[in-house]
């Protein structure tokens, strides 16, 4: 029995073969077009080319997060109770390609109801594929450091659809600027490379199938917070991770642009950012062979508040634009480690829930999380937009002194608030590195005990 045990435990925690990781993770490229690089782009833009103003942005933001409230743990539900995950990904895909055009392509009249409807068509598309297919990452192994591996690729070709992203108006115009003609090329870039990766995941990686008792009721969408102090205290930190983060995302092109006036600059201060975030994953995941996560994610936190503080001392002017490339190119390095961290320390959490309670409720778990990270960037922006218009910043007409206090406040003071509570939280989360293997080992006792389980 021990010997069974023993080759299941290693079988279950076997390397997966780069192919695999390579077409598994590709999808992940258009998929990232939508959010992250969306979320801090659109503002600036809808801004400029519409009739939308600072405060119409903040309500629509916050909108949109309540509605990703309702909507994210049901998907998530749904997919865990169905056993499937591909065929929701696929749903996914025909919404975002229903919306994207209209969110791309506004009308110079478009107001916040434009921007309302569409931002939630595309989110609740992206909802349907990302949950399933995070889902799908904590299930293709079981080991705590292959888990960090797989995320890894995941995440290196999300950053790579986000570096394309940010690039854009450099290969499409030769200069920065992101005009209606950027925004349709995105627009058409995604509809095509979307439904394609998605077909080739589908073809390279099996659908893992579990036994019909583990399929979760609707209760547990509530009981999932109730049996797992673990997950209230990882959603708790990402909270606080996330609000600071969605601020940042928010307001660093506004910043940029309206107060230190490189409003043709931006995409050279958000490439290497995002380029930072994409290359620093690989270091971090040597970091992570020798530090459990959490307290990478802390120190990382501690990093990011320290490039924050720094933008306080720049001034307007083209003297500026040196020191911000180098100081977001900084912090994006530090954020990258959360794309790392944080969906693979999740991963480990869907083992202790099948351990604890005999439940299998990944997608439910990624869901919560897909909430908290969409209320976040909501939420987040909404009060750093709002901090910013309270003080009378509307990104119309001449930006007076008291609204130059106010950008600041929304995109340094408040997200550095928000961090040091993260990282002291972050530092001492319960599941470490050997309390997970502890947890594998006897998943794969009970399974070679009892199959059906």
């Amino acid at each position: 029995m021990a010997l069974a045990i023993r080759s299941a435990f290693r079988a279950r925690n076997v390397s997966l073969p780069r192919r695999q990781l390579l077409l598994f993770g590709l999808l992940n490229l258009p998929l990232s077009m939508l959010m992250s690089p969306t979320a801090a782009m659109l503002p600036a833009f809808y801004l400029e080319y519409t009739a939308v103003t600072a405060a119409g942005l903040a309500t629509a933001t916050l909108v949109a997060r309540l509605f990703d409230g309702l909507t994210d743990p049901l998907l998530g539900w749904l997919s865990d109770r169905s056993g499937r995950r591909k065929i929701w990904m696929a749903l996914g895909v025909a919404l975002v390609l229903l919306g994207l055009w209209p969110l791309y392509q506004p009308a110079g009249d478009a107001g916040g109801g434009h921007l309302i409807f569409w931002y939630l068509l595309v989110t609740l598309g992206w909802t349907a594929v990302e949950i399933p297919h995070s889902a799908l990452a904590a299930e293709l192994s079981g080991d705590y450091q292959e888990r960090s591996r797989i995320v890894l690729w995941r995440q290196m070709l999300g950053f790579v659809g986000g570096l394309l992203f940010m690039a854009s108006p450099m290969i499409l115009l030769g200069r920065s600027g992101f005009t209606p003609e950027v925004f349709q090329a995105l627009a058409l870039f995604i509809v095509i490379a979307l439904p394609l990766t998605l077909a080739l995941m589908w073809w390279a990686v099996p659908e893992p199938r579990h036994p019909a008792p583990a399929r979760p009721s609707l209760a547990d969408l509530a009981r999932a917070l109730a049996q797992l102090p673990p997950l209230r205290y990882f959603l708790l930190t990402q909270i606080l991770f996330g609000l600071a983060t969605g601020a940042v995302s928010s307001l660093f092109v506004i910043y940029a642009s309206f107060y230190l006036g490189h409003a043709d600059a931006v995409a050279k201060i958000a490439m290497p950012m995002t380029l930072a975030m994409a290359l620093g994953m690989p270091l971090w995941l040597q970091l992570l062979k020798r530090v459990d996560k959490h307290r990478a994610w802390a120190l990382s936190g501690v990093g990011m508040i320290l490039c924050l503080l720094a933008v306080l001392s720049l001034a307007p002017g083209p003297d500026s634009l040196g020191p911000m490339i180098g100081l977001m190119t900084g912090f994006g390095f530090f954020l990258g480690l959360s794309s790392l961290a944080m969906p693979s320390m999740l991963a480990d959490l869907v083992d202790y829930d099948r351990w604890r309670n005999r439940r299998d409720r990944a997608a439910i778990l990624f869901a919560f999380q897909a909430m908290v990270t969409k209320f976040n960037q909501g939420i987040g922006g909404a009060l750093a937009l709002g901090l910013a218009a309270w003080l009378g910043f509307s990104g119309k007409g001449a930006i007076t002194e008291s609204a130059v206090w106010g950008l600041k406040l929304g995109f340094v003071i408040w997200p550095c608030l928000l961090l040091v509570p993260m990282l002291l939280l972050a530092w001492r989360y319960p599941l470490t590195r050997h309390r997970q293997r502890a947890l594998a080992r006897r998943l794969m006792r009970r399974q070679a005990v009892s199959p059906q389980d």
